[in-house]
C-alpha cells in the first residue's frame, strides 16, 4: 500500500481534543512581551554573546539531563521571517513564520545558573482548503548574521503533509528534494525566503497568524516534569487510550536506500540465499561489522564521522536539528560542520509498523506476528518518511512479566507483498536490514526522527 493508497478520508481515526492555543499563547506571550525592541547592532551584540554562553554550557546541561529545576522564561530578542512558497493541489500556498531568537536563563540541579539560545516556533503548520494540513519545521537560524552569512537560496526545509489537520498523529515528511517531484506528491516546493525583522513585526504576526497555528501546544509544566512532547496532553487523547500514559513521542520513519559496490558487493553476495530472492534479510549485528570494514561506502561506525553522502546510514538522521535538507542539486541546508551528519541526499523508503499509531489495537497483546509495511510504489515513494507514533514498548514490553520484551515473529511487506519474516524477534521494528537483490541495502534509523525537541516546547 502506497502513499497514495493512504489519503483517503480518516474518519475512522481517533479525533483529537487539541487544547485551546489561546491559553498557551497567553502563558507563553508574557515573558515576550518584556522584550524591549533591539536595533540590529544590538541584536547582534545579543545573538554573538548568548551563542557563545550556549556553546560552553552546552555539555554541562546535556551530563545534567537538560531538566531545569527552574525556568525564568525566553527573553526573544531578535527575530527572523520565513516566507516558504509551496503550491498544493495545483494552487500557490505561502507559509508565514517569524522565528523568534533569544536565551533562557535556568538553573540545573547540582549547577549554578546558566543561559542559553533558543529559537521558535520549531513547527508551524496550516490548515488547507480542504482540511489537510501543511507543516513547515523552522531552521536554526539564531547564530547567523544574515548579512554576513546568507540563507543558501536553495535553502530546503522539511514539510510535512497531514491528511487531516485537525489529526497529526500521522503525516508524510519530505525528506528529500525529488519528493516534490514524485506522482505521489501532495505539495511542489518553490523557494523559502529569509529577512530579518523587528519584535513588531513579530507580534504583529503572533496576533493575526499563530492563531492559524495547527500544531497541538502541551502544558509547559507537563513538558518538563513529564517529557512529554508538545503532540500531546491533556484531552489529546480519549480516556483510557494508552498514549496518555506512554511517552512515546511521535517519529518519522524510513529506510535509507544505500547502493552495493565494490569488496561490500562480494561480501554481501556471500550471504545472498540460494534462491536468489529479489528482497532478503540481513542482521544488525552483520551490517554494524560491515559499517566499520567499509566505512566509504556505508558511512562508518557509530563512532565515526559521516562518510556516505554525508549521513550514517543505520544511526540518526540530522533533520530534527532544524538545519534544512542537504539537496544532491545544490546546498539546501546550514549544516556548519563538514564532518557533521547533514542528511537529505540519500533517497529514503517510508514504513509503517503494526504497534504505530493510527493501526495499533489491543489484538497486539496476544499477537505473535507484527507487521512491517514498507511502501515503494515502484519508486514513487522514495524521499519520504512517515510520521506516526510508535508504542512498541507499551504492547510488547510493558505489560510481560519481568518487562522483557515478547518475541514476534515480523514479516516484512512491501508493496503488500510478504518477501521475509524474521522469527522471534525482540528488537523494535523492523529487526533487520533488507537488502534488494546485491545491489541496496534499505537500513532503518537507529533513532527515527522526532517530532519534538526541547526547544520546540518554548512556543
Amino acid at each position: 500500500m502506497g502513499i497514495a493508497s493512504l489519503h483517503p478520508s480518516y474518519s475512522w481515526l481517533l479525533r483529537l481534543r487539541l487544547q485551546p492555543l489561546r491559553a498557551c499563547l497567553q502563558r507563553g506571550g508574557s515573558s515576550m512581551a518584556n522584550v524591549g525592541v533591539m536595533s540590529t547592532a544590538a541584536a547582534n551584540l545579543v545573538r554573538n554573546s548568548v551563542v557563545l554562553a550556549s556553546s560552553l554550557l552546552f555539555f554541562m546541561a546535556v551530563l545534567a539531563g537538560c531538566q531545569p529545576a527552574t525556568s525564568e522564561g525566553i527573553k526573544f530578542g531578535w527575530f527572523y521571517r520565513m516566507v516558504v512558497e509551496l503550491s498544493h493541489g495545483g494552487e500557490p500556498l505561502n507559509i508565514e513564520v517569524i522565528i523568534g531568537c533569544g536565551s533562557q536563563v535556568r538553573q540545573i540541579p547540582g549547577e549554578g545558573r546558566s543561559a542559553r539560545a533558543v529559537w521558535a516556533p520549531y513547527l508551524y503548520g496550516v490548515r488547507t482548503k480542504n482540511g489537510e494540513g501543511i507543516l513547515v519545521q523552522s531552521p536554526n537560524i539564531c547564530d547567523r548574521e544574515l548579512a554576513k552569512q546568507p540563507m543558501p537560496a536553495d535553502f530546503l526545509p522539511v514539510v510535512f503533509w497531514a491528511p487531516d489537520a485537525g489529526n497529526l498523529e500521522f503525516m508524510i515528511a519530505y525528506l528529500h528534494e525529488q519528493a516534490y517531484a514524485q506522482p505521489v506528491a501532495k505539495l511542489k516546493f518553490h523557494k523559502a525566503a529569509f529577512t530579518e525583522v523587528t519584535k513588531a513585526d513579530y507580534e504583529a504576526w503572533v496576533q493575526t497568524k499563530w492563531k492559524d497555528n495547527i500544531v497541538p501546544l502541551g502544558d509547559r509544566g507537563d513538558e518538563y516534569n513529564k517529557g512529554q512532547s508538545f503532540f500531546r496532553g491533556a484531552g489529546f487523547f480519549p480516556k483510557g487510550d494508552p498514549r496518555n500514559v506512554e511517552t512515546r513521542r511521535p517519529s518519522c520513519h524510513a529506510m535509507l536506500r544505500v547502493p552495493i559496490t565494490g569488496m561490500l558487493q562480494d561480501k554481501i553476495r556471500e550471504r545472498w540465499p540460494a534462491d536468489k530472492p529479489r528482497y532478503w534479510l540481513i542482521d544488525g549485528s552483520t551490517i554494524f561489522t560491515l559499517q566499520n570494514q567499509y566505512p566509504d561506502q556505508l558511512g562508518g561506525g557509530v563512532r565515526s564521522g559521516a562518510q556516505w553522502n554525508r549521513e550514517i546510514p543505520g544511526s540518526q538522521p540530522s533533520f530534527f536539528r532544524g538545519t534544512g535538507v542537504n539537496r544532491p542539486s545544490g546546498l539546501g541546508h546550514i549544516e556548519p560542520v563538514a564532518s557533521a551528519v547533514a542528511s537529505g541526499q540519500g533517497l529514503r523508503i517510508p514504513y509503517r509498523v503494526e504497534t504505530g499509531y493510527p493501526w495499533a489495537s489491543d489484538r497486539l497483546f496476544s499477537q505473535t506476528t507484527l507487521d512491517i509495511d514498507i511502501d515503494t510504489a515502484n519508486g514513487a515513494d522514495h524521499g519520504f518518511a512517515y510520521c506516526f507514533r510508535d508504542m512498541w514498548i507499551h504492547y510488547l514490553v510493558e505489560h510481560v512479566p519481568n518487562g522483557r520484551a515478547r518475541a514476534v515473529e515480523q514479516r516484512f511487506f512491501i508493496d503488500g507483498q510478504l518477501v521475509a519474516t524474521l522469527p522471534n524477534a525482540l528488537a523494535v521494528a523492523p529487526g533487520a536490514a533488507i537488502v534488494e537483490h546485491d545491489q541496496y541495502l534499505w537500513l532503518s534509523d537507529l533513532s527515527p526522527f522526532p517530532l519534538t525537541h526541547e526547544l520546540a516546547r518554548m512556543q
